[in-house]
């Protein structure tokens, strides 16, 4: 999965977290089920996306 501009925004909100790529009809929501989180990326200290994109295994929704 690519780093897009507004993944690399979000992770300046999550210092030491994670930023989650979700289903489009998920966005924004606070409760997302597992299997419609496409994966995560790891967030550093300072904000910024590091490692590789780690897709989940429990995705089943639009690949």
């Amino acid at each position: 999965m690519k780093k897009s501009a507004e993944l690399i925004e979000e992770a300046k909100n999550h210092p030491n977290g994670w930023v989650y790529v979700l289903e489009k009809q998920f966005k924004g929501k606070e409760e997302v089920p597992p299997q419609f989180i496409k994966g995560a990326w790891k967030v550093d200290e300072n904000g910024i996306l590091e490692g590789e994109f780690m897709p989940n295994p429990n995705y089943h929704g639009k690949k």
